[in-house]
């Protein structure tokens, strides 16, 4: 699991809130399922386990960020 902000010992692109902000790019304003951004962000983070692949969506969704409808994401 990463850490929630960036310190003198963790880069933001290691941490929640970076791995959040890399789905966030990699939605735009595109209709995506779990799936298919979950294969974009392998190759956009491939050092980045599925848990905090996991972690970012639900600090997104929580943040009223992005919606859930049928198994589609949404940026909201």
């Amino acid at each position: 699991m990463s850490e929630l902000f960036p310190d003198k010992f963790t880069p933001l692109a290691k941490t929640l809130v970076g791995e959040a902000a890399i789905v966030l790019g990699l939605m735009g304003t595109r209709s995506l399922s779990v799936g298919q951004l979950f294969v974009e962000y392998r190759e956009a983070a491939p050092s980045s386990p599925y848990d905090s692949f996991a972690a970012a969506l639900t600090l997104l969704y929580g943040a009223g960020a992005i919606n859930h409808h049928d198994g589609i994401l949404r940026a909201g």
